[in-house]
């Protein structure tokens, strides 16, 4: 029975044998797909941007592309590109974070020949900006210059400390100053009493017989404006005189009465 159907027990087996060798043999080498170029891995894109790249090599005999960029939520955005560089509006991409990206290639009856590996990049969302608060300027000090002390008039005779007889005509005199139109002369006796006198003009004659008490007397001007106010008042000089003979009185402050003409009849 063996010997008559030995024919086909060889066909068998020679099947098996070359079944065995074609399963054994390598697999085709794989098909080289597009690389993506830019944005580069791992690459921060401001979201405020306007326009983004990307690029990938180019393959020959591939007229179509498929983009794919997949957003941190998972929804799948795909351009579909005859070129192996575009330009997409940031803003396309709402979320912030990372995405996802790579590129299939396609023949001319659309089928997928390969898809190239992937890329991510991450789309930065730019701070809320702090609103600045508007500091107040710092006061600028202003200062007020000081006045220029007013020179006021300057006593000129009798001069400070001088010693006076106890008769005699005295001429106070004094500087002029330009918006006085009156002066007074004050005198403090060593008693401490005040007597005034009155001129338009820088001098006054005063007689020393008027002033009874010895001792030291101080002297000032004060310049009065057309409005009767008072300018300023001069620095206080001083002078002495001695004591008067004790028979010869006078009233403090009035000088002596003056001889009539051609002497006392």
């Amino acid at each position: 029975m063996l010997k008559k159907y030995w024919w086909l027990i060889l066909i068998i087996i020679l099947a098996i044998i070359l079944g065995l060798s074609f399963c054994q043999q390598d697999d085709p080498a794989p098909l080289v797909c597009t690389e993506p170029l830019l944005p580069e891995d791992g690459a921060e894109i401001p979201y405020g941007a306007d326009l983004m790249t990307f690029a990938f090599t180019e393959i020959e005999g591939i007229a179509l592309y498929h983009l794919n960029i997949q957003t941190p939520s998972g929804h799948l955005i795909t351009f579909e590109l005859d070129d192996t560089q575009v330009e997409r509006i940031i803003s396309t991409f709402t979320e912030p974070g990372e995405n996802t990206w790579y590129v299939e290639a396609l023949n001319d009856d659309r089928e997928i020949i390969c898809t190239s590996d992937s890329f991510t990049f991450f789309t930065v969302q730019e701070p809320k900006p702090v609103p600045e608060i508007e500091e107040e300027p710092e006061p600028i000090p202003t200062f007020t210059p000081t006045p220029e002390p007013l020179i006021c008039v300057q006593p000129l005779t009798p001069e400070d400390g001088a010693e006076l007889p106890n008769i005699g005509k005295v001429i106070f005199s004094w500087t002029e100053m330009d918006d006085a139109t009156e002066y007074i002369l004050e005198i403090t006796m060593p008693s401490g009493n005040i007597v005034s006198f009155e001129s338009d003009k820088a001098e006054i004659a005063r007689y020393m017989e008027a002033f009874e008490q010895g001792g030291e007397y101080q002297w000032s001007i004060t310049s009065m404006n057309t409005d009767g106010e008072e300018i300023c008042e001069s620095v206080v000089l001083a002078f002495t005189k001695p004591l008067l003979p004790a028979n010869a009185p006078q009233s403090e402050g009035q000088p002596p009465e003056e001889p009539p003409p051609g002497g006392v009849e």
